[in-house]
């Protein structure tokens, strides 16, 4: 455990990329989950939609991006999650409007 833990200390662009991505895609996978079983249970469908899920899984990268900068000082990293966040906005905004 203490070796995963040295390996997220580091002060790079991409692990700040990694973490960006990972986290709001393990959110995701999660409340889709969840929407999934409530839509199966309760017969409803489009509880939520897709842009609203995407929207509500970027809310980790707040609590990273806080860590990262403020408690361990790490620039580059929080510019890779500053990134990808930025990233996963654009991505809202296309389906927002397009959809």
């Amino acid at each position: 455990m203490g070796r995963i833990i040295d390996k997220l200390r580091k002060d790079s662009t991409w692990m700040g990329v990694f973490l960006g991505l990972i986290c709001p895609a393990v959110l995701f996978g999660i409340i889709e989950l969840i929407i999934y079983i409530i839509e199966t249970q309760s017969g409803k469908t489009n509880i939520l939609d897709l842009q609203k899920v995407i929207l509500l899984s970027v809310i980790p990268n707040l609590f990273i991006l806080r860590y990262y900068l403020v408690k361990l000082k790490y620039d580059y990293t929080g510019k890779g999650i500053v990134l990808t966040t930025f990233l996963i906005g654009i991505l809202f905004a296309i389906l927002e409007f397009t959809l």
